[in-house]
């Protein structure tokens, strides 16, 4: 089978490779199938590729400020999806408009709340041969990531616990950063799972991050794999918990480092493959 995978290049060196198209070309090649990668800012942009040539065409493209995406609606051949990873932020109407207006198959939706009749769950996951324990674990609380409306709760985290504040650091420097962490907090910006609940236990640290259902459907257990608060004061009963409890968190650790193994890129595509299949 032939597939090919549309999303604009990393627009960062550090962190590239870490690009959902490469990330799930390499597990797709793992599986035995041919996958090129284009799009904006790629080696071969000005080539446009032979579409009809394809069986599949995966559009990861969620953004697109300049309008480079093409017009698929006159494909004939390949059967054609659109993962929507950050409908949370954007709202859903332009993955729609984008499905409707290139006459898509399917959508795969990272977030559970927008599927719907044309469309499958599809959750974020991350690549284990990026992301896996780097490092001895040397501060108790921790935030890797863009601070973005988290600017408050960082800020008192950081003076009733000694959070570790690292923003923007990415690629293998955020593997390294995130493993150093011994509880790695978070906190979704919506409806979302976002990818560092699956990038901190793929480090083998103990995430905690506010209460979503959608994190029991993917397997998360509250207290067992992971540390899930509801409000504060249940985030900080649990902080408390961890500081008292070491041997809590380590097991906590490695218990989620169990279940990140069923959340990586290579998952996904054996999904991918049934999902395509099941269109045919």
């Amino acid at each position: 089978m032939k597939i090919l995978i549309i999303q604009e290049n990393g627009r960062h060196e550090k962190n590239r490779h870490f690009r959902e198209c490469f990330c799930m070309q390499r597990s797709l090649q793992g599986l035995g199938y041919q996958v090129d990668v284009w799009g904006l800012g790629h080696d071969n942009f000005e080539m446009h590729p032979l579409w009809d040539s394809y069986d599949l065409i995966l559009n990861f493209e969620n953004y697109d400020l300049n309008g480079w995406l093409p017009d698929l609606s006159t494909t004939s051949n390949p059967k054609k999806m659109l993962w929507s990873v950050d409908a949370h932020c954007r709202g859903i109407k332009p993955f729609l408009d984008t499905f409707n207006g290139g006459e898509y198959d399917l959508i795969l939706q990272s977030t559970e709340d927008f599927v719907d009749e044309n469309s499958v769950w599809f959750p974020n996951c991350y690549d284990h041969t990026l992301i896996k324990p780097s490092s001895e674990k040397t501060d108790f609380l921790g935030f890797c990531g863009s601070l973005l409306n988290r600017q408050q709760i960082l800020n008192f985290l950081s003076d009733k616990y000694g959070l570790k504040k690292d923003i923007w650091k990415i690629g293998e420097e955020m593997v390294k950063t995130v493993s150093s962490y011994k509880v790695h907090f978070n906190i979704n910006l919506a409806n979302d799972i976002n990818y560092r609940s699956f990038e901190t236990i793929g480090c083998g640290t103990a995430l905690l991050t506010n209460y979503n259902p959608q994190y029991e459907d993917l397997g998360f257990v509250d207290g067992e794999n992971c540390l899930m608060y509801k409000d504060v004061d249940d985030m900080c009963s649990k902080l408390d918990m961890c500081y008292d409890d070491p041997k809590l968190v380590s097991s906590i650790s490695k218990k989620g480092f169990e279940l990140a193994k069923k959340h990586t890129y290579d998952v996904r595509a054996k999904k991918l493959i049934n999902i395509y299949e099941s269109l045919l």
